[in-house]
């Protein structure tokens, strides 16, 4: 296994995030990896994922060879952008357009 970095994993796991159209999510790392937990808009559990060393630096790979330009288009068709729906949702002060 090569060397992943904080960056490239988190992009990759942000990656199949966005792809899923998962609108609230919480990842927590490990010692031996990340745990993924999506909640749906009630805030009940949807899924709750223990990705060891061995799965991330999988998705990082698959990621990478699909390339590297973000798909923003699940988020533009409803909203503004990604980071406008979470501060929106986290009622940032001061979070308009």
């Amino acid at each position: 296994m090569g060397k992943y970095s904080y960056e490239g994993i988190l992009r990759a796991v942000g990656r199949v995030l966005d792809e899923a159209e998962a609108k609230r999510f919480a990842i927590s790392d490990s010692d031996d990896g990340l745990r993924v937990e999506t909640f749906d808009e009630q805030g009940e559990r949807q899924l709750d994922v223990k990705l060891g060393l061995g799965d991330l630096a999988q998705i990082v790979d698959v990621v990478g060879a699909i390339g590297d330009e973000p798909h923003f288009e699940h988020s533009y068709a409803h909203d503004e952008g990604t980071l406008h729906s979470f501060l929106r949702r986290r009622e940032v002060v001061g979070a308009t357009r």
